[in-house]
């Protein structure tokens, strides 16, 4: 009995089913009028859709990044990685210095497993300098924006060079000991300033005008042609004591800041502390330089502050104009995907940043690559389109750039597509 019921209540429900099938999305359009029906549209757009490399010219992070070294790439060519920072006490831990002798002092570098590009079981050789020199903020804000080198890289004093072994062992830091001529210039600069009575930044205000900063970079100036590692490196000095009474052992450490230049501290409107600049040079062989801000079948996105590739939209307003002529209704864009081709990796995948700007510069629109098939870069952009729908500017009045996120600290490296016309595309799906 129980059984029957059950089987009676199943057709029950697929007669109910099957009744009330209109298909898909009709309920109810048979009391509205034709004029209040929405219609989902697809359109590809008649945009012709065009790409070019130009030089990435600005940082974009919010990471602070001690980047050293250099590699040599096959399709990017050479780039080389240092930096220039002041450094500051971590303590002043010495009671007074008279009753301390200095033993030793060493520079190290702690790595980092994360940031690491190139060959890592190649060794090179780092040059260590003193700056002579003021690091401003000036300095800072001028590499930042423009990438202007920094003016304080004009005058160094060389302090030591440094075997950085292959990146492949397992160390997490380096110690090089300073030659003893270098320690006690650094040191007297420190006893200059010294007083355990007052603040650390009181000592700090005092020792950048002693010691202005460091610069480490790789030994040679002109790029070497082995393929070598750049590298994520945390610099520190540490100046090793004795107790004259006791034996007692005692130290002061010396480390940058990360306080941004264009940030400063309420408590420091001086900007005592000030962030290191990361200083990057790139040679590129001929086949990415003779082919700089023009159109291109092959266009290049590179972190290290190197590449970013140019989208050129011919044909949008058009594309804009034609449906405001068509049709009075309002226009609602749902989706609006720019498919930007990839034809080359050459490090491990990140996602893509598009920013668009205005002819005056401001940065109006951002957004990371949605998704990515190993193919493709997608970037959502209905936002952007709805407004360039809803205003009366041509696309030429923007600039739209693909580039690197955090480009101080990430160096890979992406080859673009510009002939795969079939996945070059921006599709927008809209609602009338």
């Amino acid at each position: 009995m129980n059984v029957k019921l059950s089987l009676l209540g199943c057709l029950c429900c697929l007669l109910l089913f099957v009744s009330c099938d209109k298909g898909d999305n009709t309920i109810g359009l048979d009391t509205l009028p034709g004029t209040d029906l929405l219609k989902t549209l697809v359109d590809s757009t008649s945009t012709t859709i065009t790409l070019s490399t130009t030089d990435d010219d600005s940082v974009r992070s919010s990471a602070v990044s001690y980047m050293v070294g250099e590699m040599n790439d096959d399709v990017m060519g050479k780039t080389r990685a240092g930096f220039v920072t002041r450094l500051y006490v971590q303590g002043l831990n010495l009671d007074d210095l008279a009753n301390f002798v200095l033993d030793s002092a060493c520079f190290r570098l702690s790595k980092s497993h994360k940031y690491v590009y190139g060959d890592t079981n190649t060794a090179q050789t780092f040059s260590l300098y003193e700056v002579t020199q003021d690091v401003t903020v000036e300095d800072c804000k001028n590499y930042c924006q423009s990438k202007t080198t920094p003016t304080c890289l004009s005058s160094l004093t060389p302090l030591m060079d440094i075997d950085f072994k292959k990146h492949a062992d397992s160390d997490t830091s380096y110690l090089y000991k300073l030659p003893d001529e270098v320690v006690n210039a650094i040191f007297s600069k420190i006893s200059a300033c010294y007083d355990a009575s007052q603040s650390p930044q009181h000592f700090d205000s005092l020792f950048i005008r002693q010691f202005k900063g460091i610069y480490l970079t790789t030994k040679n100036d002109a790029f070497n042609n082995a393929q070598s590692v750049i590298v994520h490196c945390i610099p520190e000095l540490k100046f090793y004591f004795h107790n004259k009474s006791d034996a007692t052992t005692e130290s002061l450490v010396f480390a940058p800041s990360p306080q941004a230049y264009n940030k400063p501290l309420s408590s420091d409107p001086s900007q005592i502390y000030l962030q290191a600049i990361n200083v990057y040079e790139h040679e590129y062989p001929t086949t990415i330089s003779s082919n700089l801000n023009t159109e291109a079948s092959e266009t290049y996105v590179q972190g290290f502050n190197g590449l970013k590739t140019k989208v050129h939209f011919s044909g949008l307003e058009s594309w804009r104009d034609n449906m405001q002529l068509n049709s009075s209704d309002p226009l609602l864009i749902n989706i609006a995907r720019l498919s930007i081709p990839l034809k080359e990796s050459r490090n491990t995948y990140l996602p893509l940043n598009l920013r668009i700007y205005n002819d005056s510069r401001d940065l109006i629109y951002s957004t990371m690559s949605a998704t990515k098939d190993s193919t493709c870069y997608l970037f959502d952009i209905q936002y952007f389109m709805q407004y360039l729908y809803d205003h009366s500017a041509t696309a030429d009045d923007y600039s739209y750039e693909i580039c690197i996120p955090e480009n101080n600290i990430y160096g890979n490296a992406f080859v673009l597509d510009g002939t795969a016309s079939n996945k070059l595309k921006l599709t927008i799906t809209y609602t009338k």
